[in-house]
C-alpha cells in the first residue's frame, strides 16, 4: 500500500474511532509488592467482558493520553516507510499467516502495512502498542500457571535468561478475549503473580536523512573496546562497517536479521570507520542484538529481554540502547538484573516533547538516560526532557544511510551514541563499583547548562571537552 493510503486510512481510523485499542480506558493498577511497577491495565468497553454476563466498560472514546499514545505509534510506524523490500512477512504463530508480498517497512524494517500491523499488534488501556492476545508472566511460580491454566491460556513460549535470573513464560489468551480484558483477568486471578503486556518499543527520533553535511563526530581509534547494541539491524556491508567487527544475532522473527535505516545508523555513529568518515569509537568491536527482526511484533518487552540476556552472558560492559516505550514489568526486571550485575545501559530519553511522561528503559532506575542538544546547546525542540541528566549532539548528525552515502540525523537515538563511547572509555568490563560512580564520572567530562525546563542539564561531547580516546 503506497504511504499516502497508509496516511489517508490512518487518518480516517482516528476520526471514526474504528481501529482496534482506540478507546482509552481506565484502568487497575499492577500486582502489589514484588518491587516491580506494574503497568496500568483496564477492561475494554461493552464489546469486550469476559464472558461474566455483563459489560464491563470503563471510561470514555479518545481519551487524551491513549489517543496521543496511538497516534505516537502510528507516527512511529508510517515515518520513512517509502522503502520496500521483496520479503516474506511471518505472523507470530497465532495468527498462523504468511504473506509474501513487496512490503514497506519502517526505519527498524517492521511492515508499516496497517493491516499486517492489525493483525499482531493492538493497544493497552494508554494506547501503547502491544502484542495482540499475548501476556507476559515473569519467572511465574507454578501457582501462578495453574492460574492461567485453569483460565484456558495457552503457553506459546518459554524464555530462560539466566544471564539475568529471569523466566519468561509468554501466553496466548483465550478465545477472542481482548489483550487489556485478558491481562485484567489475571491480575484480579492471581494478584499476586508478575503479568504484563508485551509491550512494544520503537526507535527514538527520525531516521529519514536530510541532505549530506561534511560534519563528522569527533573520535579517535578505540582500540579493542567492544560495545553491545539493542536496535534494528545492520548492514555491515556498508562502506563505513566494513572494518568494523560486528556480531549480529537476531531475537525476532527468524533466524535472518534484515539491514535496517536507524540499527545502521546507529551502528555507524559507534563504531563506523570509514575513509571520509568516522563513528565515537571507530573500529571497535560491536554486538548488535537485532530486536525487530522485520517482523510487525518486533521490538517486544520479551525481544529486549532476551537480548539483554545474551549480552549480560558475554560480559559486555555498556550498551546503546536508542529504542523507548511505556514502562513494563519484563523489561524493568530485566533492566534491573543487567544493572544489578555491572553492566551499563545507555538509553534515548525519545521525542514525543519536553512535557511528555518519561519513556522507558531511560527513566529506569540506574539507566544513563540521554537527551538531545544541537551544536549551539539548545535542546532539540521534540526531546524528551523529564528524568533526564545529560545531553549530547543529537540534531543533525552525519551518520550512515542505506542503501549507500551519509546523511544528517535529528533524535535523541542519535545523541545516545556519544554518550555510550564516553561510559565505554570509562569502564571496559563490567564492574558494579565503576557503574555506581559512572554519573559523577560522567559529570566531570560535561558542560553545565540550563534545560528548557529550568532544571541543569549536562552536555557531553560538543566541543571544549573530553573526546573518547583509546584504551591501550
Amino acid at each position: 500500500m503506497p504511504p499516502f493510503r497508509i496516511l489517508a486510512f490512518v487518518g480516517i481510523m482516528l476520526l471514526t474511532g474504528s481501529s482496534s485499542g482506540v478507546y482509552a480506558r481506565g484502568g487497575f493498577g499492577g500486582p502489589p509488592g514484588l518491587g516491580l511497577p506494574g503497568v496500568p491495565g483496564g477492561i475494554e468497553g461493552p464489546q469486550g467482558g469476559f464472558g461474566l454476563g455483563r459489560s464491563f466498560g470503563l471510561g470514555g472514546p479518545l481519551l487524551g493520553t491513549g489517543l496521543a499514545a496511538h497516534q505516537s505509534a502510528l507516527s512511529a510506524r508510517l515515518r520513512g516507510a517509502g522503502s520496500t523490500v521483496k520479503h516474506l512477512v511471518t505472523l507470530p504463530s497465532q495468527a498462523a499467516t504468511a504473506i509474501s508480498r513487496t512490503v514497506a517497512r519502517d526505519e527498524v524494517g517492521r511492515p508499516a502495512d496497517s493491516t499486517i500491523v492489525s493483525q499482531v499488534l493492538a493497544h493497552d488501556a494508554q494506547g501503547h502498542e502491544v502484542v495482540r492476545s499475548e501476556i507476559v508472566a515473569i519467572s511465574p511460580t507454578s501457582a501462578d500457571l495453574a492460574v492461567a491454566k485453569r483460565l484456558h491460556f495457552k503457553v506459546l513460549r518459554r524464555d530462560r535468561l539466566p544471564a539475568l535470573g529471569l523466566v519468561c513464560i509468554t501466553l496466548r489468551a483465550p478465545g477472542d478475549m481482548t489483550t487489556i480484558a485478558a491481562l485484567t483477568l489475571l491480575r484480579h486471578a492471581d494478584p499476586l503473580g508478575n503479568f504484563d503486556y508485551s509491550s512494544i518499543y520503537n526507535p527514538a527520533g527520525s531516521a529519514l536523512p536530510s541532505a549530506n553535511s561534511e560534519a563528522k563526530p569527533i573520535s579517535v581509534p578505540a582500540g579493542e573496546m567492544t560495545l553491545g547494541m539493542i536496535d534494528g539491524g545492520v548492514d555491515r556491508r556498508h562502506p563505513s562497517l566494513t572494518r568494523s567487527h560486528i556480531t549480529v544475532r537476531t531475537f525476532a522473527g527468524g533466524d535472518k536479521s534484515i539491514p535496517t535505516r536507524h540499527g545502521t545508523a546507529i551502528a555507524s555513529l559507534l563504531v563506523g570507520f570509514g575513509r571520509k568518515y568516522s563513528g565515537y569509537l571507530p573500529g571497535a568491536n560491536l554486538y548488535a542484538a537485532d530486536v525487530y527482526g522485520g517482523v510487525a511484533d518486533g521490538g517486544s518487552a520479551v525481544d529486549i529481554a532476551r537480548a539483554l540476556n545474551w549480552l549480560a552472558k558475554h560480559h559486555i560492559a555498556v550498551t546503546n540502547i536508542s529504542l523507548a516505550g511505556p514502562p513494563n514489568m519484563l523489561l524493568a526486571a530485566a533492566v534491573r538484573a543487567f544493572i544489578r550485575t555491572g553492566h551499563a545501559l545507555v538509553a534515548a530519553a525519545g521525542n514525543d516533547g519536553p512535557a511528555a511522561p518519561p519513556n522507558y528503559p531511560a527513566a529506569y532506575p540506574g539507566v544513563i538516560c540521554v537527551t538531545s542538544v544541537d551544536v549551539a546547546k539548545r535542546v532539540e525542540l521534540d526531546a524528551n526532557r523529564r528524568h533526564c541528566k545529560f545531553a549530547a549532539l543529537g540534531v543533525d548528525v552525519r551518520a550512515a544511510k542505506l542503501p549507500r552515502g551519509y546523511g544528517k540525523f535529528t533524535g535523541t537515538s542519535y545523541a545516545t551514541p556519544v554518550v555510550t563511547a564516553h561510559v565505554a572509555e570509562l569502564m571496559q568490563k563490567p564492574d558494579v563499583v565503576v557503574l555506581r560512580h559512572m554519573p559523577s564520572m560522567l559529570l566531570r567530562r560535561a558542560t553545565r547548562v540550563r534545560g528548557g525546563d529550568a532544571r541543569p542539564l549536562y552536555i557531553i561531547g560538543l566541543s571544549g571537552q573530553s573526546q573518547p580516546r583509546s584504551i591501550n
